[in-house]
């Protein structure tokens, strides 16, 4: 899980002084519209336009800490135009399994946790808390729906070259990436409340190769209870605050998400495996097993009970 990741090194093929800006952003526009053309008819051209809905099942290891490594199970489900959900179970010590779903439904965006086992052995609660929020429920709130919409738009990004129509993205042609694999071209794609990555598609392939984005280091907060109760409320939201004013001093951080070992699925080429990094160290492995093109997924689904 430790494994040292290669930084492509990126080299516009452009001279500022040769064009205006305006004439600029026309040519990245154009240029990235050419690369995602070719990207898409590589992923399967008229079967990935027909898509509308996509299921997949895999399963991940995760670096939760430098001493604590996790592995769960992950599903990620689509049903387009506006309809993505994220569930991701964990197993953290002996008979206790958690499973923490992410949804969003058109404007909608809600969030579950269920658990079970640990007859006896008291429960543990793991939150992830938004930097910067500052104690405020509301804005709290905000940025983590947020953080759901950009995790969902950034796995569709990854494997379809797409994102769901209430998450309207742009494409501009950033350059071009070398590494001793090879070379790719990059994306530049933007989105709604600051949405920024890097999108890497490979040059041979035309099939995407990598995706970058800054952001704050995530923080994983384990509470587990004792014979006496879980921690008051109180003492949560005092955690919590803590916990934000540390993570608001750190510095952004560089994601970086590789996709590879394509198959072809019903005449879609999918990656059934991605690895997950921080600063060039992998964090995450993830393992595609199960996809399931166009499967009957009910819209009710999508709306929480």
């Amino acid at each position: 899980m430790r494994e040292k990741w290669l930084i492509a090194l990126l080299v516009l093929v452009a001279a500022a002084a040769e064009f205006t800006p305006r004439s600029l952003a026309q040519e990245g526009a154009g240029k990235a519209q050419q690369v995602l053309a070719k990207a898409r008819a590589a992923l399967g051209g008229e079967k990935l336009k027909s898509l509308q809905s996509l299921s997949v099942e895999g399963s991940y290891r995760r670096q939760m800490s430098p001493s604590m490594e996790m592995s769960g199970d992950l599903t990620y489900e689509w049903l387009f135009p506006d309809k993505a959900m994220r569930v991701d179970t964990m197993r953290p010590f002996g008979d206790i399994e958690i499973s923490n779903l992410e949804a969003v439904n058109g404007e909608s965006v809600w969030t579950d946790q269920q658990q079970s086992g640990g007859g006896g052995g008291g429960m543990v609660m793991i939150r992830r808390g938004s930097p910067g929020a500052g104690g405020d429920p509301k804005k709290a709130q905000e940025m983590a729906n947020s953080a759901i919409r950009n995790e969902l738009a950034r796995m569709s990004l990854g494997l379809l070259l797409t994102t769901t129509a209430n998450f309207p993205v742009e494409y501009a042609f950033a350059g071009e990436a070398e590494a001793p694999e090879g070379k790719a071209d990059v994306l530049e794609v933007k989105g709604p409340n600051g949405f920024a990555v890097r999108l890497f598609i490979d040059q041979k392939s035309n099939r995407p190769l990598m995706l970058t984005y800054q952001g704050k280091k995530p923080r994983v907060m384990m509470h587990t209870s004792t014979a006496s109760g879980p921690p008051s409320e109180e003492e949560l939201q005092k955690r919590v605050r803590e916990s934000e004013a540390e993570a608001a001093k750190a510095p952004d951080v560089e994601y970086q998400v590789r996709f590879s070992e394509y198959r072809d699925v019903n005449g879609i080429s999918l990656p059934h495996k991605i690895s997950k990094g921080i600063d060039s160290e992998t964090s995450e492995e993830i393992e595609f097993k199960k996809f399931k093109i166009n499967p009957a997924i009910k819209p009710e689904k999508f709306v929480k009970k």
